[in-house]
């Protein structure tokens, strides 16, 4: 009988049927009756597009490329959502607290399915159903742009004439004292809210199958020793994705809100509000268009043979062939799993650490372009594009070089979580530090001795030299002295009358706050005081060597932090069951969300909101988004806040030192030996080595069955 196998199969088969004396192919049967739902766990494609050209890209390579691929958009929707949240605030005239909440949503449906999700989905076809997770991450980023659509073109058309912003002392021209667009009528403001909570609800839905059911699908595709290198090298891919969202915010920030309209406005400019929805449009499409690459992969991906011309060994073909499939998931069980995690003490004291480390590192990270543009009084796009690719930058190479040392040194897991304690030490001496080393600009006149918080002012104090301007009191559009030395609230609050553009900025003059000493010609006159010029915009300071100074810094500890970030999932990875695995990081999820990342951006939006000292309200009193924050303060509660909880984090990791001494985190599951013509045989068959080593070197031609056997008992 003539067999048109490969040379290593047909050993294989030969050398099963000679050790167990019988001619009958039984394993062969057994395989034939396993081959049809093996090959489909194995191919490919979808539904009939499964050909052959598509098996060469059912490989680890090509599964990390394209889901890092993926990931880059799923990144681009958080660090685009935090990069444009003042502008939200300016559009929908929301306050800090409020807008905390609203992004919130996304860890509501993560306290609420992530269990599920993970529990049953960890034992289904998770490239398909992560990438269902790039399809709900889109759907969300369509569905954040409705709020402009449908309330936003009335709310921006206020910002389009800059004529309110000088001063005009005729009786025919009093001015309303605040914006005329403010009405009392507040409930066009609950639509929006619903909109984008309803985004965050679904892109946490998102979010959790493709992150979870993603990295586990390629932990359990590759040898344990490569894990931590592809987990650092997969993490810097995807976060290339921060990068792209806050260049995007960058280019849609500098686009005004309403496309169809034109306005004298500046980006830099307070009152400016960019094209914040045409962001997320970008990604939403690009996540539609290609979430269907990644459910083309099979439920598994096939391993290569043992040697180089594809032998298969006796004991990895007989494992092959009685492998049991997963037990199926129940609700039954799902208790007793449950169970299993929470009495699991490595696994709780790294969540706990993680919940404290994220919780500071969330809120921090929310506010921290408001920070720049408060302390250094750098714009929304400036501080976000600057922040991000700093950032980013030390992250991934963080992330890579933690990859490549840990898989190749192979730290035990004690001084990798000893490392982490270190880091967050220095973490939090640096942010004490800057507690106290800022950048103090110039004041807004009239606002040098106001107070914050509940004291904060309703609106901008009018001053004897611009009390009969009739300027609005509300209309945040600062101007700047000529000399650079006082801020007004806008130009009319100085007192000017003439406005004037230039190619790139606007100057008012006849300003009756601003006086200039001009000399006299005339001998017997030495001269008099005149009204000065103003420049719209923010009198310039020196804080942008400190800005440099601070992004540098917090970057090299971005850099540090990323490092322990490949050794806390490696831990959790191998702290519990295989089968436990993705229900120990859906649980991960649901802990992070409920204490860390639901509360982290209410509690600093209400911190942040103490440090203001003027509020935007409408005409009817109801008070909206902060205009203006005490830097100093701001500043304090900010650092100190986020330095806490850092501390609370590094006691958890301190404990989990010693919690995870005896963890090994890289023997494989079934230890394997090598034989010395390349076979591999399992520790269980022993007895078969010497029949390994000392086989037949296998022909190049059809193999007879008859000649094989004589050549084994010869």
């Amino acid at each position: 009988m003539k067999y048109s196998l490969t040379d290593g199969q047909f050993y294989a088969d030969m050398l099963l049927r000679y050790v167990t004396k019988s001619r009958r192919p039984a394993w062969a049967k057994l395989r034939r009756a396993n081959w049809k739902r093996k090959t489909k766990t194995l191919r490919c494609g979808l539904g009939p597009f499964q050909g052959e050209w598509l098996q060469k890209f059912a490989t680890k390579k090509s599964y990390l490329l394209t889901y890092s691929f993926l990931g880059i958009f799923q990144a681009m929707f958080v660090s685009y959502s935090i990069a444009t949240l003042t502008t939200l605030e300016k559009q929908f005239k929301l306050k800090s607290q409020t807008t905390g909440i609203l992004l919130a949503g996304n860890e509501v449906s993560q306290i609420l399915l992530s269990l599920l999700m993970t529990y049953f989905g960890g034992h289904g076809h998770r490239p398909r159903l992560a990438a269902l997770g790039v399809l709900f991450s889109g759907a969300a980023s369509l569905l954040v742009v409705a709020p402009h659509f449908i309330y936003g073109q009335a709310t921006a058309i206020t910002n389009v004439t800059r004529s309110l912003d000088v001063c005009s002392t005729s009786p025919d021209s009093v001015m309303p004292t605040m914006n005329p667009e403010d009405s009392c009528d507040d409930t066009t403001q609950i639509g929006p809210m619903i909109y984008i909570f309803m985004s965050q609800f679904v892109s946490g839905i998102g979010t959790t199958l493709f992150s979870i059911l993603g990295i586990t699908y390629l932990d359990d595709n590759v040898k344990r020793k490569q894990t931590p290198m592809l987990i650092g090298l997969m993490s810097a891919l995807r976060l290339i994705g921060p990068v792209f969202g806050y260049g995007l915010a960058a280019i849609c920030m500098r686009i005004y809100v309403n496309l169809s309209e034109t306005t004298t406005l500046k980006p830099r400019d307070p009152s400016w509000i960019g094209a914040w929805w045409l962001g997320f449009m970008v990604i939403g499409i690009i996540q539609i268009s290609a979430f269907w690459l990644l459910a083309c992969y099979p439920r598994r991906l096939p391993k290569k043979s043992t040697t180089a011309q594809g032998f298969g060994t006796i004991a990895s073909l007989q494992q092959h062939t009685q492998a049991k499939r997963p037990e199926a998931r129940t609700f039954k069980k799902f208790p007793a799993a449950l169970r299993r995690l929470l009495t699991n003490k490595i696994l709780m004291l790294n969540n706990c650490a993680g919940v404290f480390f994220v919780f500071a590192l969330s809120g921090y990270l929310t506010f921290l372009p408001k920070y720049m543009e408060t302390q250094f009084q750098q714009s929304s796009s400036v501080s976000g594009l600057v922040n991000g690719l700093t950032g980013i930058m030390f992250m991934c190479t963080g992330l890579l070089l933690a990859g490549y040392l840990v898989s190749r040194f192979k730290f035990p897991a004690w001084k990798l979580q000893v490392w982490d304690v270190i880091i967050g030490i220095l973490w939090v001496t640096l942010l004490v530090t800057f507690a106290f080393i800022g950048c103090n600009a110039k004041p807004i006149h009239g606002l040098e001795n106001a107070e914050n918080g509940d004291g904060a002012m309703l609106g901008i104090p009018v001053t004897p030299c611009s009390e009969d301007c009739n300027c609005i009191a509300n209309r945040f559009a600062p101007a700047c002295s000529e000399d650079g030395e006082v801020n007004f609230f806008s130009a009319c609050h100085a007192g000017c009358t003439i406005m004037n553009h230039t190619s790139d900025q606007t100057i008012f003059s006849d300003c009756s706050c601003i006086k200039e000493w001009k000399n006299s010609t005339s001998m017997t006159d030495s001269g008099s005081w005149y009204n000065g010029r103003a420049i719209g915009g923010y009198c310039p300071s020196n804080c942008f060597q400190m800005f440099l100074i601070y992004i540098t810094v917090m970057g090299f500890i971005k850099f540090l932090s990323s490092m322990g970030r490949v050794s806390n999932i490696l831990i959790t990875f191998r702290c519990v069951p295989e089968e436990d695995k993705s229900f120990a990081i859906g649980l991960g999820y649901l802990l992070t969300s409920l204490f860390a990342f639901i509360p982290a951006p209410i509690v600093y939006g209400a911190v942040v909101d103490q440090a203001c000292i003027l509020w935007r309200t409408d005409s009817c009193g109801v008070r909206g988004n902060c205009w203006i924050y005490d830097q100093e303060k701001m500043r304090l509660y900010l650092h100190i806040l986020t330095a806490s909880v850092v501390t609370i984090g590094v006691v958890f990791d301190f404990f989990t030192c010693f919690a995870v001494r005896d963890l090994d985190l890289y023997a494989e599951d079934n230890e394997e030996k090598v034989g010395d013509n390349g076979m591999v045989a399992s520790t269980n068959n022993k007895e078969l080595q010497p029949m390994l080593s000392s086989r037949p070197p296998p022909p190049t031609s059809k193999l007879n069955e008859e000649e094989f056997i004589k050549t084994l008992e010869a």
